[in-house]
């Protein structure tokens, strides 16, 4: 009984492996062929306005304004940052992400800053406080929203749903927004420390300790500070694209 057993597991490491590969290799062609929506731009470029505000002429966030494969280096950028048991995910959580963002009208960038902030794209992060998941959403917060957006609720666990915590924190995200009349500044720190907080202290301040007491604007930095570095990496890749391009272009056009 042992050796049969031992094949079987070995057969599923290696095709879970090669699942692994298929999507870490996935060409622009291949991608192009799944059903992913398109970024939406217009909502893309208004957030990014929204955040940035004078500062977006000059940001890498406008160098991509109407890149055709946003989407895809979004992917890229998603199954790199993927934990290996969770690569294979990355197609599906793309596609969420994507569609949560067009239809709540938010820049995909923006949320991903948000992930890496919260959880460095671990979906089984746990905070101190007690949140869970890659958007670290805390339960109770979850359970609310779920409800009123009308996504089926199992306890702590659907918030260590990859997919669902996405869903579930762009729509607190969304609800944020309109508390606060699309103002980054408010909306933006309230994700991390609650909007009764925000409205509670100085506009000066925007995060408080495990005591309740004011602490300098931390939170809102550091996801700018990702939401920067991410625009800038997505411009890395997408000028590598262009040089591929380029280069098969001209080794075709030398084969003829």
């Amino acid at each position: 009984m042992g050796k049969p057993v031992k094949k079987q597991v070995v057969g599923l490491l290696v095709l879970g492996a090669g699942l692994i590969m298929m999507f870490q290799n996935m060409t622009l062609i291949e991608f192009s062929l799944r059903d992913v929506p398109a970024v939406d731009e217009g909502a893309r470029r208004d957030q990014a306005r929204e955040l940035l505000g004078s500062y977006y002429t000059e940001s890498p966030a406008r160098k991509v304004e109407g890149e055709r494969y946003l989407n895809y280096l979004i992917f890229k950028e998603i199954e790199k940052s993927l934990g290996l048991q969770w690569k294979h995910r990355a197609l599906e959580l793309t596609q969420t992400l994507i569609a949560e963002s067009r239809k709540m009208e938010f820049d995909p960038i923006f949320i991903l800053a948000v992930i890496r902030t919260e959880s460095q794209f671990n979906p089984n992060a746990k905070g101190s406080a007690g949140e869970l998941g890659l958007m670290q959403i805390l339960p109770p917060t979850g359970e609310w929203i779920a409800k009123k957006y009308r996504f089926e609720w199992q306890g702590d666990r659907t918030l260590y749903d990859p997919v669902t915590n996405i869903q579930i924190g762009i729509r607190y995200f969304d609800y944020l927004r309109s508390q606060f009349d699309g103002t980054a500044y408010n909306y933006l720190p309230a994700y991390n420390m609650g909007p009764k907080n925000v409205r509670r202290v100085n506009r000066e301040i925007a995060s408080v300790d495990a005591n309740g007491v004011p602490v300098p604007r931390i939170y809102a930095a550091k996801v700018m500070k990702n939401y920067h570095a991410l625009y800038e990496q997505l411009i890395q890749e997408q000028n590598r694209l262009v040089q591929y391009a380029r280069a098969t272009e001209s080794d075709f056009k030398s084969n003829q």
